[in-house]
């Protein structure tokens, strides 16, 4: 007798924007899925020239159309989720136009660029009953080790924790003043070709660890934010380096390092580790250990070429433009799947079986809280209560 074939059941993934933002990590996950099935690129209508053509790229990559026209792309058949990477300035409107259509969405991180806009989409997407997740390092195999370690005998009753996640990426050395940073206490815009806000862009992960890590909830913030490495970031009047302290609930400390500091600081990719001080003892979780670490003959890593389009060396399409070099130094043992296979692979099964992602809209929106209330108190130089007064 034959054996019926099983139907692995594909679900349908629109992509919003292109190349040269986190959908070409979002993208690449979600094609190595074997539910997922990319069906089209989309943006709004009226994004640059240049966001359009980056927007091709994309679908050129995997050969898909571009359909450029958001609205129009949410009506294609087959759509299920939309991986969802626009301009922080446009994520609020962008997500609930999606949530709205009865989408599923993957979001980019931070949710967004202000509280009005990450409450708007925690309102649509529980009006419209959809599974929303927000993309994180929660899924881990570092983080799964520490989560596992918390309140286990080994650590006892936590007392505080640091996450230290700095990116080993950009010409470094290339600052020209020393005068200190002045901070504004609320950031209107986010998006640059050269540079980016490294304590809201790279902090949002550190953020993220520590409220899932903990379950506890923020009550104060402490911060400041500094320009030590990039004339990039100086010139666009933003941070390349920031550190938080904060209060939890339950009487926890904690406090995060994060920014960018550029290619030849590091032998990988960038300090990334979780630090948690417990009554029985201190405990590291480090994402490059346990490694190899590797002495040969093969010629040492070079500075790449500048990329015009992407001086920072954020995206892998631009690095493979640039022929930046592979850091070879250090090989890891970790287990963990490709980019974020592993956080989209959490994401499916949450819709799968129909229960709420760990890093939901929810707990976005207060990580995108911390941080807002990390540049007021960089600004003003005093600690900040939580949850902020409405503006």
């Amino acid at each position: 007798m034959e054996r019926a074939a099983v139907v692995i059941r594909k679900y349908g993934v629109l992509l919003v924007s292109g190349r040269r933002t986190h959908q070409e990590g979002h993208a690449a996950a979600f094609d190595a899925h074997p539910s997922c099935e990319l069906i089209a690129v989309t943006d709004e209508h009226d994004v640059s020239a240049s966001r359009a053509e980056a927007n091709q790229l994309l679908a050129d990559d995997y050969n898909i159309p571009y359909v450029a026209d958001l609205g129009e792309s949410l009506k294609l058949p087959g759509v299920d989720i939309v991986s969802a990477c626009p301009d922080v300035e446009r994520r609020g409107r962008v997500a609930v136009q999606c949530a709205d259509s009865g989408k599923c969405l993957y979001f980019d991180k931070p949710l967004a660029g202000t509280n009005e806009d990450a409450r708007a989409i925690v309102e649509a997407v529980d009006r419209n009953g959809v599974t929303a997740q927000m993309f994180s390092q929660a899924h881990s195999s570092f983080a799964q080790d520490a989560r596992a370690a918390i309140g286990s005998a080994r650590i006892g009753e936590l007392k505080a924790i640091h996450v230290e996640c700095i990116f080993a990426k950009g010409p470094p050395g290339t600052l020209k003043s020393l005068a200190p940073r002045i901070e504004r206490a609320r950031p209107d815009r986010f998006t640059f070709v050269e540079a980016k806000r490294e304590m809201f862009d790279i902090g949002v992960y550190a953020v993220a660890l520590v409220r899932w890590l903990t379950g506890r909830k923020i009550s104060t913030v402490d911060a400041v934010t500094s320009n030590f490495f990039f004339q990039e970031h100086e010139q666009a009047g933003v941070e390349d380096f920031g550190i938080m302290i904060m209060d939890l609930e339950g009487g926890v400390s904690a406090t995060i390092a994060a920014g960018r500091f550029g290619w030849t600081s590091h032998p990988a990719g960038g300090p990334l580790w979780i630090v948690l001080v417990g009554a029985n003892g201190t405990f590291t979780f480090d994402a490059h250990n346990p490694k190899f670490e590797l002495h040969t003959d093969e010629a040492p890593f070079a500075m790449p070429e500048r990329h015009s389009l992407d001086p920072m060396g954020m995206w892998a399409s631009t690095q493979r433009e640039s022929n930046v070099m592979r850091k070879n130094r250090w090989q890891s043992f970790d287990q963990d799947p490709p980019g974020q296979l592993a956080d989209v692979s959490a994401f499916i099964n949450s819709i799968e079986n129909d229960v709420e992602p760990e890093m939901n809209v929810r707990l976005a929106t207060s990580l995108a809280e911390v941080i807002l209330a990390g540049y007021e108190s960089a600004a003003n130089g005093y600690s900040v209560k939580l949850p902020l007064a409405e503006h």
